[in-house]
């Protein structure tokens, strides 16, 4: 299951030494991540205090362990959004929405 993961700190966030110790710490378990295959691309924002990656997990529970072992957890307001692949919408809806608006019109 893919998931488009947001994770924003406010402006008004200290950069105290913690705060980027685990901004630090989160990059590179992302990055380790990357590598291993379960996240599948991402960056940091330019700009504001943020990040984005899209992460395959096998489950709601999986995906809740992975965003609440990341260092950066507790500093960052998340957002996550379930994603199907392209060819999933194309067979499951657009498919047979165009033969419909073929047939009626």
């Amino acid at each position: 299951m893919l998931f488009l993961v947001t994770g924003t700190a406010d402006s008004s966030t200290e950069p105290t030494p913690e705060f980027l110790q685990a901004s630090r710490d989160t990059l590179e378990q992302l990055g380790e991540m990357l590598q291993s295959g379960k996240v599948k691309a991402g960056g940091v924002f330019i700009g504001p205090l943020g990040v984005c990656f899209v992460v395959d997990c096998e489950s709601n529970d999986d995906l809740h362990l992975t965003l609440t072992t990341l260092p950066s957890f507790r500093y960052a307001s998340w957002e996550v959004m379930p994603l199907i692949p392209f060819h999933r919408d194309i067979e499951m809806s657009l498919d047979d929405a165009l033969t419909r608006a073929r047939s009626s019109g």
